[in-house]
């Protein structure tokens, strides 16, 4: 329990020191990085938990987006979603091309970092 509290503190100083947007833009920079570890590794178990990475990230991004209470323009969550099913199936190949993948997250976090944080709300 003690090892708890200093990570919870460390949490919420980083949780002050960065928006929402830079935080979920770091989401996909550490899926980006995993996914490319794993290509480079060439380990089974590390595409294995890379594309099951992926395949959370992108499920969950494409339920949040779905969400009724998403703020984001209707076209836009359109967008999203139809990106997150190609990447959804691309995971689901045997053969999954992780790059493809690590792609889609660095466009992810790019455009989460162009945007200011008042266009957001």
């Amino acid at each position: 329990m003690h090892a708890v509290i200093p990570a919870i503190r460390a949490y919420q100083r980083m949780r002050a020191a960065k928006s929402v947007r830079e935080l979920e833009a770091e989401v996909f920079a550490i899926a980006a990085g995993r996914l490319r570890n794993a290509l480079s590794s060439g380990s089974i178990l590390d595409k294995a938990k890379a594309r099951s990475d992926a395949r959370r990230l992108f499920s969950s991004l494409r339920l949040v987006v779905m969400h009724p209470s998403s703020g984001l323009p209707l076209a836009l969550r359109a967008s999203i979603v139809s990106v997150c099913d190609c990447a959804l199936r691309e995971v689901e190949k045997p053969d999954t091309d992780l790059e493809f993948l690590a792609m889609f997250c660095d466009d992810f976090q790019q455009g989460l970092l162009a945007r200011p944080e008042s266009s957001a709300q």
